[in-house]
This record gives C-alpha cells, structure tokens and sequence, in this order.
C-alpha cells in the first residue's frame, strides 16, 4: 500500500468535547479545541462499517497528505490506528461556504486571488504526480485570517490517483461533484489529467460566478478560457496547469 502508516507521533489530546463538522462516503469530520494549544484541530474517522479495501483508501489518503508541503495542501499530523483516524488541520469553511456568505459577490481581487491559489496548488499536486479526482466545491477550505488574508487549502485526497502506482483500482467509482461526465461513459478508472483540468475549469467558473453550472459569460475572453478547459475533446484542453496558469494570466483583467 506505498508508505507504511504513521505512529510514531503522539496523537494529541482531545481537551473539549469534539463536534462534528461534516461527513463523507467513508469518514466523519469532527472538530475540538485543544487546550494546550489553545487552538482548533480536526480529527477525521473512518466509519465503523468500511470494508478493508476501503479502509487502506482512507488510510493511503493520510499517506499521501503527510508526503505533501504546501500552503495550499490541509496539513495532516499523525493516524491513530487503533481508532483509525487521524489529526489534522482546522480550517474554517468550504469554498462554497465562504462564497455563499458574499451571496456570490467577491470583488475583482478576491476572485483572482483565490484562481491563482488554486492553480497553483493543482500545480504543486500535480508535479508530485499525483491527481486529485475528487475535486469539488467542499473539498476546497478557506483559511481566513485577522489580517484578511484568505487562503486556499486542498483536502479530500481519499480518491487521489498515484499516477505511478497500480493501486488507484481502490477507488474506481464516479465521484466529485464537477468531475467531466464523459467518465461515466469510460468509467471512473480512466480518469486523467485532461479529466482534473475539466473539473478545476469548473472550480473556477464557481469562484467567477457564484454558480456550479457554467454560465454563459458576456466577456468572449472568459467564455474562451472556460469553454478550452470544458472541451469535450480531451485534445482541445489545457494541456497543463502550467498552460491554464498562463493563459488565465492573459485574461485575469477582464475579471470584475
């Protein structure tokens, strides 16, 4: 299963009593305050009722996520086995949270802002080769900050394609909820690059509009941008997220 899981870290003490803050297919998300610390933490478990092949998923996700250093990547801190969880990073909202509560109305900078920063962590997962496949507009957290600064922070790698590896077949069902639709016609399995750029395009026209559906954008620059990344031939899209970088830059003056 690649790296062997992690012990030798001491799980850190639960000082108050923990909440639960989300739930997914194969884990809950709860979080407490540290009294230590004096600060919040995360703690996700895996349900009691997971098969073994679902179990090492969850436990290769915490593999992968410890390997990773990146601001734009949620921090994991040690896996507890005989509870099979882990300790992570609090972060304050989803994406969707965060641009629900502006009533989708960011201004010019914020939205740049948060495109960049999250192309440039897809940029970082990428040369790790690794590919996400379950990118959503929950499974993107912002960390906000007294001095509003707002930072992007990638979770959810319980899908994520080890691009070197055989043991992607662990998770071959369709998942994320912006992925291309032409994977249920190929089956989830198949799932590659081309595919990641297609769902990030639609991460960033979320950012852009407030909506998960594609608008039709009055700017030809945008729709341009948005249209090559949602092409429905695999050969019409961004090659690269060094490509999209790039050509995102050429058009982020069109953005109000």
């Amino acid at each position: 299963m690649g790296q062997a899981v992690t012990t030798s870290i001491s799980q850190l003490p639960v000082s108050s009593p923990m909440e639960e803050i989300g739930e997914g297919s194969y884990a809950v998300v709860y979080k407490y305050k540290d009294e230590h610390y004096n600060k919040f933490f995360a703690i996700k478990k895996a349900k009691t009722n997971l098969n073994e092949q679902e179990l090492k998923r969850f436990q290769r996700e915490y593999n992968e996520l410890q390997k990773l250093n990146s601001p734009y990547i949620v921090e994991v801190y040690n896996y507890d086995e005989e509870n099979n969880q882990y300790t992570m990073e609090y972060v304050d909202k989803t994406l969707e949270e965060y641009i629900n509560a502006k009533s989708g109305k960011l201004s010019a900078g914020e939205k740049k802002s948060l495109i960049f920063q999250t192309l440039r962590a897809f940029q970082y997962i990428h040369s790790k080769e690794l590919l996400h496949r379950d990118i959503s507009c929950t499974n993107v957290l912002i960390k906000e900050y007294d001095d509003k600064v707002v930072n992007i922070k990638i979770s959810d790698f319980g899908l994520v394609k080890i691009r070197t590896s055989n043991l992607t077949r662990l998770g071959t069902e369709f998942k994320g909820s912006l992925n291309d639709p032409r994977l249920h016609e190929i089956g989830f399995s198949q799932y590659e690059k081309e595919h990641e750029i297609y769902a990030l395009t639609r991460l960033i026209s979320f950012i852009l509009s407030g909506r998960t559906t594609i608008p039709s954008y009055e700017n030809e620059k945008i729709m341009s941008f948005i249209t090559k990344g949602t092409h429905h031939d695999l050969n019409q899209r961004y090659s690269n997220i060094e490509e999209m970088i790039s050509a995102f830059r050429q058009i982020q003056f069109e953005i109000s």
